[in-house]
């Protein structure tokens, strides 16, 4: 049986977004462990159910970005998206 580890490991290299999105649940669960925060827990104070929290633990489901941002939300993760335009000169 293929652990999350298994499934993000796969996704390096192949697809840059999937793995992105691995990597938020990598911390994630990371820090609902550290603070102690069951998958149970942390479906109530989100809002996501707990079936989805386990598929998305297991590495069975990808979550969606909404899902990634409400369970993030809830662990006090903040977010900074920034776009660069690499064709754009710096003088211009």
């Amino acid at each position: 049986m293929k652990t999350f580890e298994d499934v993000r490991e796969e996704f390096k290299g192949k697809d840059p977004v999937t793995h992105f999105k691995l990597e938020m649940v990598g911390a994630i669960m990371a820090k609902a462990d550290r603070l102690g925060i069951s998958q149970r827990e942390l479906s109530r104070q989100s809002g996501v159910a707990q079936k989805t929290i386990s598929r998305i633990y297991s590495g069975v489901d990808i979550p969606h970005m909404t899902t990634l941002y409400e369970l993030a939300k809830t662990l006090n993760f903040t977010f900074d998206l920034t776009f660069y335009d690499n064709d754009k000169k710096e003088t211009e």
